[in-house]
């Protein structure tokens, strides 16, 4: 229970963080400034959603997100990371990719430049008193009570992170609720939502998801814009969801007859460095702020995101 006096405060605060583009002043940044305006931050208690086609960037970005969190901002956190998809091995290659600008192929396959070898030291280097705050579990048959388990003991060890992501929740396991067998790309348990949350209120953190499903209708061919129902029929309960993110690039959701856009200016007309795409996060539902779309630039060979003009 709250006094008005303290929640009015609490909003003061806010407002003029906004103002100055400031870090929130509830929850965790996410280290990009104008997707903190929209989202107001990272909340305690609040569910959040990234849904994204195949192969569209959704890993990078991520990561991007969650490098900036644990290193490179004012006050970095401590945050974890589930990847059920990729390895720890390979979330740590993408890291050194991203952090240094230096392509995936001399990472995945080595080089015999000196001077790459060096670069990827000397970063690693500048990092490595804040790499401690990223603990990665890459077991990818995980379940509802493992993950409750590991938060538990993490709090216990008053090690429990600022920030909890889940890469790929359809491969969580949910305890006498199977997926349910079906024709339909990405359909997940029907308590797999309602079982996140609580997570997220039980241990007063925010929690992050991504599924592996895509949120474009394929019964509409007018375009292929990303659209919330189709997560309704696939067993998302957007009632318990606090913020849904789509993760799109303009060529998915373009129109019949649409003049494509110039690939040397982005959406907001600022000029695109040679190698990068556009990227942008729609978000159509937001319980801590506007609906909404925040733009980015993105280069997935050395899996590097940036916010459009920053």
């Amino acid at each position: 229970m709250q006094t008005l006096k303290n929640i009015l405060d609490a909003e003061l605060d806010r407002l003029i963080s906004i103002q100055h583009f400031q870090e929130p002043a509830v929850g965790v940044s996410s280290g990009f400034k104008y997707l903190d305006r929209a989202i107001n931050g990272f909340r305690p208690q609040h569910l959040y959603l990234l849904s994204a086609a195949p192969e569209s960037g959704k890993t990078a970005f991520l990561l991007n997100l969650l490098l900036r969190i644990t290193v490179k901002k004012k006050n970095p956190a401590k945050a974890l990371l589930y990847s059920l998809d990729i390895s720890a091995a390979e979330v740590a290659q993408r890291f050194l990719s991203c952090n240094s600008a230096v392509t995936m192929e001399h990472i995945f396959y080595g080089t015999t430049q000196s001077e790459v070898i060096e670069k990827l030291y000397i970063d690693v280097d500048q990092i490595k008193d804040f790499s401690n705050n990223l603990f990665i579990e890459d077991y990818p048959s995980c379940s509802i009570q493992t993950i409750r388990a590991q938060l538990t003991e993490l709090k216990a060890q008053n090690q429990l992170p600022s920030i909890v992501v889940i890469d790929n929740i359809n491969r969580i396991a949910v305890a006498d609720d199977p997926a349910p067998e079906s024709d339909d790309y990405g359909v997940i348990p029907a308590s797999l939502i309602e079982q996140l949350k609580k997570i997220a209120i039980d241990f007063n953190i925010p929690l992050l998801v991504s599924p592996e499903t895509t949120p474009v209708d394929p019964e509409v061919e007018t375009d292929r814009m990303p659209r919330l129902y189709v997560l309704r029929q696939k067993n998302f309960n957007l009632h318990l969801i606090d913020v849904v993110m789509f993760l799109v690039s303009p060529q998915y959701y373009q129109f019949p007859g649409e003049e494509e856009h110039q690939h040397h200016l982005s959406k907001l007309g600022n000029p695109m460095p040679p190698g990068f795409s556009e990227m942008h996060i729609r978000i159509p539902l937001n319980r801590c702020g506007p609906i909404t779309t925040v733009y980015f630039t993105a280069n997935m060979e050395c899996q590097l995101v940036y916010e459009d003009g920053v």
